[in-house]
């Protein structure tokens, strides 16, 4: 028979469109028979002889949960195959439980029969079942991705775990019973055994038990844990954690009820409530593992809400379980009243770990919410313990991320940068930090899941505002700081200058000064003594003894100028500037207001502009090769402006011995000194000294 590619595509259509009407009877029928089983296992455990601690705590802890948690997830996301395999495990597992009871009670009642085998296989098959949906659960958590080719392989071989109990049909010599439908079991034949394949039963029985199936399970949950970058490791933690106690703690529990049960002592059924307890954290860290992956589209607050009021049943559920388990276990060997007590005050015990299971329960689904006055109050401790620029940055990124719950957050601030978590992309929130009307830095908040409320950002802007004037003081502390150590190295400078000057001038009087005075002293002896023999007349040696002392004198005026010219103190400053710039070998153009000429400045402001002109013009005359330099001076709103420039050579650097003693002379009148020069573009030396009212 030949098909059309027409008959093909329209047969592909229809398949399509049947597809999802498949998908929602099978979801409804898992619904409904888990339903069906879990209202089987209460019945029965309720009005039958094993309500125990142990088959109501696993179903109530167990099974009940995963199937809530399964029908919830379904219901938001029937496509995706996380919820689909959550929904196949619980109510396979529902089923289970289900039949358990009103199979054992048959089988002691009636005794096998024909029925028997069947209802038999209807247990392996449903135990089977659920098995095989949490390998692919576990396996895949918590996005249901599988990355691996190999890991894929081996859960599609998972499916082929429903063929194993048909097979054990026909191998083994008696009906392979579970221990949890029959606790104690006769051998009971098989009547679809073959003999030839006898020697399968040993192996198929252990693979029907699925232990190895949990292993591999859960060592690809722990594989998968293990290669997962940060953010799925932390949705996987509690599972993991979880995961490993449940793996420690059954075996154990199995172990020491074979060698001390039958009775079970009380400590033992502790132990066992215990386990049940760890059960119940198995549907939480699964859900918990879900949200945080945001694999369901439902609005954020709805589903955190959904979740936390999941979780709170769950803990309050575990609260009362643990608060009974004392009663329960020691109920048959206790008087009831002794019994009550007894649960009340374990309930009264327990009460503050449900508090702190809530609490924790809502940091896992909330986050850590910090509201505005708590947030500001930490913030401000924080600055009272703040010292530095380096402290404040990363204390005010720490807590603006726990305040707002935010992946990472962000401040920089004018070549300064420091974060809270690793930032990731662009910034969903960014808050200038802003003082004096001047943008001194940013915060910057990555993007988080719901996105940031107007409450938020003006939260946001609070602490902002709040840490700029933080940082402002800080950056006004630290100038300080420096201009105070300036100004000490300054004053040290300005100490050993004076030194060095009076040194100057002690060899200038020595070497100058002090010899002509020792050799006018020699010249008036010898002149006595020729005076005395009437070598010499009185008229020559006078003449000669005249012309010395005038020598004498003009160094002493010459030595006297270079300390303070009288021309400065006498006349003023622009006068005392032509006078130098007479005396040197370049032609300097000064250039001064009559303002200048008529009034006279602080001996202090004199003084320096007088040096600060020397000492440029010297350097000048040294070392720039110029052909020609300016002197301008002017008075403007109380402060004198002094410019020396040249036609030099320049120089590449604005430092040097000299500069440094120009710049302490003037900042020591509260002035500043600004150089600008240039290779091959000349020099240009600028002061503003502050003139003083009193000088205006």
């Amino acid at each position: 028979m030949r098909v059309s590619a027409m008959d093909w595509r329209a047969t592909a259509a229809d398949n399509a469109e049947m597809a999802p009407r498949w998908s929602a009877l099978a979801r409804w029928t898992g619904i409904v028979l888990g339903t069906a089983g879990l209202g089987a296992a209460f019945g029965h455990a309720f009005l039958g002889a094993d309500n125990t601690l142990g088959t109501l705590g696993w179903i109530t802890f167990g099974v009940v949960p995963l199937f809530a948690v399964g029908i919830w997830l379904v219901h938001k996301r029937p496509d995706h195959p996380q919820a689909r395999r959550m929904l196949l495990l619980s109510s396979a597992l529902a089923v289970n439980v289900g039949i358990e009871g009103p199979i054992g009670a048959a089988f002691n009642r009636y005794g096998p029969g024909d029925w028997f085998w069947a209802a038999n296989l209807v247990s392996q098959l449903a135990g089977l079942l659920s098995l095989i949906g949490g390998v692919l659960l576990l396996a895949s958590f918590p996005d249901g991705v599988v990355e691996r080719r190999w890991q894929r392989i081996l859960l599609r071989l998972a499916w082929a775990h429903l063929l194993l109990p048909p097979l054990l049909l026909l191998c083994s010599p008696t009906l392979v019973v579970d221990r949890y439908l029959l606790a104690d079991a006769p051998a009971i034949p098989n009547p679809f055994a073959v003999p030839w394949l006898t020697w399968l039963a040993g192996p198929l029985t252990a693979l029907v038990a699925g232990y190895y199936a949990g292993f591999v399970s859960i060592s690809l949950l722990f594989v998968r844990f293990f290669q997962a970058d940060r953010p799925q490791r932390a949705r996987m933690r509690l599972l993991v954690w979880v995961t490993v106690l449940v793996v420690a703690l059954y075996p154990l529990d199995f172990v020491l009820s074979a060698r001390f049960g039958n009775p079970d002592p009380a400590w033992l059924k502790l132990l066992e409530a215990a386990g049940v307890v760890l059960l119940a954290m198995i549907p939480v860290a699964i859900v918990i593992g879900i949200v945080r992956h945001r694999l369901f589209d439902i609005e954020l607050v709805v589903r955190r809400s959904v979740v936390f009021a999941a979780l709170s049943l769950l803990i309050a559920v575990v609260y009362f379980g643990l608060a009974a388990a004392p009663g329960l276990a020691l109920g048959d060997r206790l008087p009831v009243e002794l019994a009550v007590v007894l649960t009340i005050i374990a309930a009264t015990a327990f009460q503050p770990l449900r508090s702190r299971l809530e609490g924790i329960a809502d940091r896992l689904v909330f986050g850590r919410r910090v509201n505005r006055y708590q947030l500001v109050t930490e913030f401000g401790a924080a600055l009272e313990r703040t010292v530095e620029l380096g402290e404040l940055l990363p204390r005010l990124a720490t807590t603006v991320q726990t305040g707002l719950a935010a992946p990472w957050v962000r401040v920089t601030r004018r070549g300064a940068t420091a974060t809270a978590g690793e930032p990731d992309g662009e910034p969903a929130l960014r808050v200038p930090l802003e003082h004096g009307g001047d943008v001194i830095g940013h915060i910057e908040c990555g993007t988080k899941e719901g996105g940031y409320e107007p409450a938020d950002r003006e939260l946001l802007s609070t602490v902002a505002t709040q840490a700029a004037t933080a940082i402002a003081n800080l950056d006004l502390t630290a100038r300080l700081a420096e201009q105070v150590a300036e100004l000490g190295r300054s004053r040290a400078r300005l100490v050993a200058a004076e030194d060095a000057e009076r040194r100057r001038i002690e060899r200038n009087i020595h070497d100058g000064a002090q010899q002509q005075v020792v050799a006018l002293i020699m010249k008036l002896r010898l002149a006595r003594n020729q005076l005395d023999r009437g070598e010499r007349a009185p008229h020559d040696v006078l003449t000669e003894l005249q012309r010395d002392t005038k020598d004498l004198l003009t160094d002493l005026r010459e030595l006297a100028h270079g300390i303070h010219p009288p021309v400065l103190s006498d006349q003023g400053l622009v006068p005392a500037v032509e006078a130098r710039v007479d005396r040197l070998p370049l032609e300097v153009a000064v250039q001064a207001g009559d303002e200048l000429r008529e009034q006279r400045l602080g001996p202090e402001v004199e003084g320096a502009a007088y040096f600060v002109i020397c000492e440029a013009l010297t350097n000048v005359v040294k070392h720039s090769a110029a052909r020609t330099a300016n002197v301008d001076l002017s008075r403007r709103n109380g402060t004198l402006f002094v410019r020396v420039r040249d036609d030099g050579v320049g120089f590449a650097g604005a430092s040097g011995h000299g500069l440094t003693n120009l710049r302490d002379r003037v900042e020591a009148v509260g002035g500043t000194l600004q150089v600008d020069s240039a290779a091959g573009a000349g020099t240009s030396i600028r002061a503003e000294l502050p003139v003083g009212a009193s000088d205006e």
